[in-house]
């Protein structure tokens, strides 16, 4: 039983690990011009869309992705293409 029960739960730790990423080898690939749905098949569909606007008569988007140390990298889309990415680091305390 002790067996069952130590097998769950590494399966269970296991699985909530899976579930963030870590985005070096992805991050290593991207580069400024490339289209959201290059860099989405790059960093995966796990995003979340932190802004959509109109700057000067372009479509600005920009995507947020976390990992599991805590690092924000964020995408901004104008007009579709990339223009910018960059990465913040939450506290950690």
């Amino acid at each position: 039983m002790k067996k069952i029960l130590f097998i769950a739960f590494i399966a269970t730790v296991l699985s909530a690990c899976g579930s963030m990423k870590v985005y070096n080898s992805a991050l290593k690939q991207i580069e400024l011009g490339m289209t959201k749905q290059e860099v989405v098949s790059l960093m995966g569909d796990k995003y979340t869309t932190t802004g959509i606007n109109q700057v000067q008569g372009k479509q600005q988007e920009t995507l947020e992705y976390k990992d599991m140390y805590k690092n924000h990298f964020f995408f901004v889309f104008v007009d579709d293409h990339l223009n910018k990415w960059y990465k913040e680091t939450e506290d950690k305390k």
